[in-house]
């Protein structure tokens, strides 16, 4: 558009403004479609959890979970646990995510910045507080649900960060913060977010939803990490065939079998538990 006709100061701001209104009009639209479909993502990934990935771990967070209560999902990843959790504790309740991935950050809090019901941290859980290696592997999403801090086996290519960690304790029990459950994915470092709300544990006794693998602990085994649990009065149980069963007869060379390729993705594969 060619602006030297417009002699009249205020004709020449009306014919600026023209293009400028329309330029806003149509980014705001634009995000209000983005907005639209991250949404829509959201809500799709979790009714997958829901009906596809984990139904019965979901069913389980809406069966203990009321409205009002506090709920805690560490290791976020893209929302698919935290929708429900959401949904369990309602309007008059809170869930605080955790989600040290810089990227999934981001993609939550565009999706659910807004919601008064989550408070998100772009921070990880461990023993202690501090400043922390952070390893992702390398993908063309820049994102991984196998992200972890500690370290890797095989032949995996990764970026490692340093990302910010707090401990349960620290940052619940300061604020008085009861906590009603906790969903925990965090890729092998179960037992340092353990340790670091011992305190927390025993003062309110949370209901702990957990993924916990052999594969990503380095040589130790599953039940290294469960026996602090076990040694403050929880009772563990795992997921088989839909159903709870008790932890006693759990058995890791039947339920953690390890072979060749992707032998977690096994009809019969127990990576969830529960601690009450």
């Amino acid at each position: 558009m060619k602006f030297e006709k417009f002699v009249h100061p205020l004709g020449s701001l009306k014919m600026l403004a023209m293009p400028i209104q329309k330029h806003t009009f149509a980014a705001q639209t634009n995000s209000r479609i983005v907005s639209f479909m991250l949404n829509l993502k959201f809500i799709f990934r979790a009714y997958r959890y829901r009906f596809h990935i984990d139904p019965p771990e979901i069913r389980y967070i809406l069966k203990n979970l009321k409205k009002g209560d506090t709920a805690v999902d560490i290791g976020c990843h893209k929302g698919g646990y935290l929708y429900w959790l959401q949904s369990g504790v309602g309007n008059r309740g809170k869930v605080f995510a955790f989600e040290p991935q810089p990227k999934l950050f981001r993609y939550l809090r565009e999706t659910i910045g807004s919601s008064q019901t989550v408070v998100l941290e772009n921070k990880g859980l461990s023993s202690t507080p501090g400043i922390i290696d952070f390893h992702i592997p390398i993908t063309k999403s820049g994102s991984s649900p196998g992200a972890r801090i500690g370290s890797f086996s095989g032949d995996e290519q990764f970026n490692t960060i340093q990302i910010d960690v707090v401990t349960l304790d620290d940052y619940f029990l300061k604020k008085n913060i009861a906590p009603s459950l906790l969903k925990i994915d965090v890729e092998g470092h179960e037992k340092a977010v353990l340790e670091g709300g011992l305190e927390l544990l025993k003062k309110h006794h949370p209901k702990i939803l957990m993924e916990c693998e052999a594969r990503h602990l380095n040589g130790a085994t599953v039940f290294e990490v469960f026996q602090g649990l076990l040694d403050i009065g929880y009772q563990g149980y795992f997921f088989e065939n839909g159903s709870l069963q008790p932890l006693s007869t759990f058995n890791p060379e039947i339920h953690q079998k390890a072979s060749e390729g992707r032998f977690w993705e096994a009809k019969g594969y127990v990576n969830n538990f529960v601690f009450e």
